[in-house]
Order: structure tokens, then C-alpha cells, then sequence
């Protein structure tokens, strides 16, 4: 094609995407100017805890307003819920809208709502208000607010030489959470504090009535919303809580499924004091990691979660190592599932995990990874007697037996009866032997029975008193 052709092809092309632009500019000209028809009297926010939170926003217009929607969603949420507020129609309008926290979803006290109006008149004409935001909180009380690195401590009627106390203590415990997953600049949150248990109870989301009357939590932890919930001024629910969101900001949005003997696990361990219970007081007694992945049974199951999660973590992080653990972290970070994650880094999944834990022999992974090919899977570093890693303390053949149970539970999210033996027994079953002692032991019992009481009837009789003459002593001399 001659250049000149081109050239000439080249300008058209060049105006014809000229003219589309100026279109396109002229078009949103004019829908901007058809919304500034509409026109935002005066706003209003009441706080109205428990039931949610009151807006009202005065619009006037040249046309009839036809629809008023409030978008809401906690300050930091990626997704925003709506509802249609209620108004008499007419050009100037005051439309009233209540926010739930839950019917719907649930908000917790010391949350940032954001939200804004889409108004809608009669000739198509759509306009929004900038976003506000509000404090869901509760009124009924005098609060006040500490800072304690990325915490903002809210809480009410503590002496503030307890809180000073406190918030010394809290700040070595934050920077040791930060420091254990490899954070810089964490991102802040809020930690909501009631006095009364009483009143966080009736902040907390709803329980299960058993859960409930065993005060089975003292705390809760919503990273979405970026504040925790917990009942009096506890160093341990504290850390805990604030573990949880921190780990949170590490991970990101992109978590396919963290599992919570993790999420839990991690929180717990990073705890004051934490006491962390070794394998050896816990096998047997809790379900395997595949099972562990929601918190839900009973009290004392509950209890026993949170014992092996700390349990666990505390292995990983003892036994391999801080820096492969916060390269777990980042495995989950970037969507992995856990199972692939710890392939990755261990070479070995959780039922892998379970075994090392254990102190038994670490099985293969059952299933071949499509992610990057694994890494070598790292040695164990030293950990010091009573560290609480638990596994080199035990004895490795009073663990072989229980590998095949390992195995078998690992399958299920309940325990399972432990596996047949391999090998078929030869001999007699062991339960004829069984049957043989017992019957020989019920004989013996009740041959023991009967000498005893013939024994002691004869013996009875020698040393009983006669009572031949006693009739001769009544009679009259």
C-alpha cells in the first residue's frame, strides 16, 4: 500500500477517534448536569444501640424523587450492602432509613459504618452523595481511648493507672506479634472493651445457649470490620484478639480458606505465659488437623481445640523455625490452600503435620501439588527440654502402634476407632482367653463367698450367748 494511502487511512482513523471522544465527553456532560438537578438539603445520624444505626438526608428536586437507596458497609469491607429508604413522594422529600446490625449482618460496637445516598427522580435522573461515616457504638456509657501501636484501646469506668499498666505491658506483647510475622507498618484497629460481662455478652454475636451460660468466649475478633469485642481489661484476650487481626493485615483478602486450629493456633501462641501442652497429654484426645478446620462442639470440645491449635503452631514454630513459618503465611497470602502451602514449605500436608507433631513417622502427601514444585522439606531445629515441643520426648516405639489410627482419623472430621493390624494373628483369638479368665474369676468369687460365710455362721454359733434358761430367770422362786 502506497504511504500516502496510509498516511490518509492513519488521519481518518485519528479523527474518527476524536469525534468518539468529544461524543463521549458531551454525553457525560450532560448526565452530570442532568444529576445536579437533585439537590442534598441536610443529612442526618442518630446511633441508636442495639438496633442499628438512623440516617435521614432532605432532598429537593425539580422532578418527583422516585427512589432513595442508603449503601452501607463497615469502614475497610470490600463489599457494600444497601436498603431503600422511606419517604412520602413529592420534589422535596425527607427520606428515613435505619441501618440493621442484625437481622441482615452484624455490626460490632465500636465499628466505622460508611455510607451514602443514590437518589433517583421521575425523568431518570441519579445522583450520590459523598461517603460519611459514623461510630457504631455504644452510648450508655463514658468511653475513652488509648493508643498501644496499631491498637485504639476503647473502654470505660478502669482506673487509668491500670490502664497505663496495661497498655506498658501490651506494648512489648503487639511488637513481638509484629515481629513474628515480619510486619512494618500493621495496619490500626480498634479493640472495644466491656466491664461487664453482662453487657459484651449482649454485644457479642449470637451463641449457642450452651456456649453461653460456660462463657465459653470472653472475646471476639472481626478483622473485616477492624475491631475486636472483648469482656474486661485482660492482658491474655488482648493479644489474643489483636493476634488475630494482625494476622489478618498479613494475609490479605485473597485466603481461599484459613483454617481456624491455625487461626486460633497462632493467636494462643502468641499470648502471655502461654502454657502450650505437648502431644504426649493430647493424642488421642482431639481430632486430627483435617477436622480442625471450623471451631464448633461442646465447652470441653472447644477447649481441647484450642489446646492442640497452640499445640501445633508452637511445633512449627519451634521446631522448623519462625522464617519458614512466616513463609507459610506468605504461601496462604498469595491463595494457596493450606494443604498445598505446607507441602511447599514442609514438604509435607497436614496429615503430614499431624504425624511430625506427633512424634510418628511423616507419611508422603496423599495428593500431587499443581503448584510450584515443593522445596526440601527443612530439619528441625533444636528445641530445648521443657520448650514445650513435646514430640521429642516420647518414645518412638510406643508411637508406632498408633500410626495406622493417626491415619484413619486423618480421613474424618471425627475420631475413628484405631486400624486393624496388617498381619492376621495366629493362635486362638484372644478374646477365648478372655472368656476363660473371667469365668474362672466368677467361680473363684463366689466359691470365696460361700467359705467366708460358712465360716463365719459356725463362728457365730460358738460365741452366741444360750438362751436355754431364760425362761427358768422368769419364772418366780
Amino acid at each position: 500500500m502506497p504511504v500516502a494511502a496510509r498516511f490518509s487511512g492513519f488521519a481518518a482513523g485519528l479523527l474518527a477517534a476524536a469525534l468518539l471522544v468529544t461524543a463521549v465527553a458531551a454525553s457525560q456532560s450532560r448526565v452530570e448536569a442532568a444529576g445536579n438537578t437533585i439537590r442534598v438539603v441536610e443529612t442526618q445520624q442518630q446511633v441508636n444501640y442495639p438496633s442499628g444505626v438512623g440516617l435521614s438526608v432532605t432532598v429537593e428536586s425539580e422532578h418527583e424523587i422516585a427512589e432513595v437507596r442508603v449503601y452501607y458497609r463497615a469502614a475497610g469491607s470490600l463489599r457494600w450492602g444497601y436498603a431503600y429508604a422511606d419517604f412520602d413522594p413529592g420534589t422535596l422529600v425527607v427520606a428515613t432509613r435505619s441501618i440493621p446490625v442484625r437481622d441482615t449482618t452484624y455490626l460490632a460496637p465500636g465499628v466505622d459504618v460508611e455510607y451514602f445516598y443514590e437518589i433517583r427522580d421521575v425523568q431518570g435522573n441519579v445522583f450520590k452523595t459523598d461517603r460519611a461515616t459514623v461510630e457504631y457504638l455504644d452510648l450508655r456509657f463514658e468511653w475513652r481511648r488509648v493508643n498501644v501501636g496499631p491498637l485504639e484501646l476503647i473502654y470505660y469506668d478502669i482506673d487509668e493507672s491500670r490502664v497505663d499498666d496495661a497498655a506498658r505491658a501490651l506494648g512489648e506483647d503487639l511488637l513481638r506479634v509484629e515481629e513474628m510475622l515480619g510486619m512494618e507498618q500493621p495496619e490500626g484497629f480498634k479493640g472495644v472493651i466491656y466491664n461487664d460481662y453482662a453487657d459484651a455478652n449482649a454485644a457479642f454475636p449470637v451463641q449457642s445457649q450452651t456456649t453461653t451460660d460456660h462463657g465459653t468466649f470472653a472475646g471476639y475478633a472481626f478483622p473485616g470490620q477492624g475491631v475486636f469485642v472483648g469482656q474486661g481489661l485482660d492482658r491474655r484476650i488482648i493479644v489474643h484478639e489483636s493476634a488475630h487481626m494482625m494476622l489478618h493485615d498479613v494475609l490479605g483478602d485473597n485466603v481461599v480458606d484459613l483454617p481456624s486450629w491455625l487461626n486460633e493456633g497462632f493467636a494462643s501462641y502468641m499470648e502471655p505465659n502461654v502454657r502450650v501442652m505437648s502431644s504426649r497429654e493430647l493424642y488421642g484426645r482431639t481430632l486430627p488437623l483435617r477436622g480442625m478446620k471450623s471451631l464448633t462442639g461442646t465447652p470441653d470440645a472447644i477447649h481441647l481445640f484450642y489446646r492442640k491449635s497452640v499445640s501445633v503452631v508452637a511445633h512449627l514454630i519451634e521446631e522448623y523455625g519462625e522464617d519458614n513459618f512466616r513463609r507459610l503465611l506468605d504461601e496462604i497470602r498469595e491463595g494457596r490452600r493450606i494443604e498445598t502451602a505446607l507441602v511447599n514449605v514442609y514438604g509435607f500436608d497436614d496429615d503430614g503435620l499431624d504425624a511430625s507433631w506427633a512424634g510418628l513417622p511423616i507419611p508422603q502427601p496423599a495428593k500431587a501439588e499443581q503448584n510450584p514444585a515443593p522445596q526440601p522439606r527443612p530439619e528441625p531445629s533444636e528445641a530445648p527440654v521443657g520448650s514445650g515441643s513435646g514430640p521429642n520426648s516420647v518414645a518412638n516405639e510406643d508411637r508406632q502402634r498408633e500410626v495406622a489410627t493417626l491415619a484413619a482419623r486423618s480421613a474424618q472430621s471425627t475420631p475413628a476407632p484405631p486400624a486393624p493390624p496388617t498381619q492376621p494373628r495366629e493362635g486362638p483369638s484372644p478374646f477365648l482367653f478372655v472368656d476363660v479368665w473371667v469365668l474362672a474369676g466368677v467361680a473363684l468369687l463366689a466359691v470365696s463367698v460361700l467359705t467366708a460365710r460358712f465360716i463365719y455362721t459356725r463362728l457365730r454359733r460358738i460365741r452366741e450367748p444360750s438362751y436355754d434358761n431364760w425362761r427358768d430367770w422368769d419364772e418366780p422362786d
